[in-house]
């Protein structure tokens, strides 16, 4: 009986430094949570039912009057006034505690405002893809009223005229017929994907807003030129922007905060049931 005393208060132990360790807001830990309280609820089960089986035995001594059995008695009433009693009190008191202050963690305020401050900057990018697709589509008018012998001129015009840092005429597949940019040192952008080929051949054309790795954010859209005559392979418009570096910036850090908010809102409901 000793050795399983002992083997349980181990085990308790342990599972008891886990739970504590997952409060410290680990990936690994958190996932757990439901495990960790289920393991630490049968180790408590298990250390009642030792202690019920100990009483039974006690009360049975007591019955039979065995010698000592009186003295065991007491002492463990003793005991439990000391040490059971002021425990259940501060649990208490620190579970009603606990479970009032968790939620005056979470501002709504300041979710709202990070909220806010997302919406604010998505708005902004749509405003300016949905001017750099106006602009594709007049450039697009004027390029198919073009012969196609001119077009690479018309089109340096035409964008110096948009005030566009990238403009490119290709073919449905993607070959490259005529680039013309702002700035020769700017970085070139990546290809644009099957998918936003195919979906440049709509009415409304391909509008899109791609992080380009450690370079920004790049507006993208692509629309189709009319072509005059149907023998003609049609082609595609595609302008480029970047986003200027200081919105891209604080984009990405109100991001990164409201994400690491999100991260410990949803840790909430766990330390409520720790």
């Amino acid at each position: 009986m000793t050795y399983v005393l002992i083997a349980s208060a181990a085990l308790g132990g342990i599972l008891l430094f886990l739970l504590a360790a997952a409060t410290a807001n680990s990936p690994l830990f958190a996932e757990h949570y439901p495990l960790l309280l289920g393991l630490n609820a049968a180790i408590a089960l298990a250390l009642l039912g030792l202690v019920v089986y100990q009483l039974a035995i006690l009360a049975r001594q007591r019955r039979t009057k065995v010698f000592g059995s009186l003295l065991t008695f007491r002492v463990l009433v003793m005991f439990a006034l000391v040490g059971v009693v002021p425990g259940l009190l501060v649990y208490t008191v620190s579970l009603q505690f606990l479970a009032k202050s968790i939620e005056s963690w979470f501002d709504v305020r300041v979710e709202r405002a990070l909220e806010g401050g997302l919406n604010l900057g998505r708005a902004a990018l749509d405003v300016m893809l949905n001017e750099l697709l106006l602009k594709a589509h007049v450039m697009a008018l004027d390029l198919s009223e073009t012969p196609r012998r001119e077009q690479p001129t018309a089109l340096a015009r035409l964008r110096e005229q948009a005030y566009v840092e990238e403009a490119w005429l290709m073919t449905e597949g993607g070959q490259v017929l005529a680039r013309a940019s702002r700035e020769a040192g700017k970085p070139v952008p990546p290809a644009p994907s099957t998918q936003a080929l195919r979906d440049a051949r709509q009415v409304r054309g391909h509008g899109l807003v791609e992080p380009v790795g450690d370079k920004g954010l790049l507006l993208r859209v692509i629309v189709s030129l009319e072509s005059p005559r149907r023998a003609d392979e049609p082609h595609l418009l595609q302008l480029t922007q970047w986003v200027p570096q200081t919105l891209a910036e604080q984009g990405e850090s109100v991001q990164s905060v409201y994400r690491a908010y999100k991260e410990l809102s949803l840790s909430r409901q766990g330390l409520k049931e720790i």
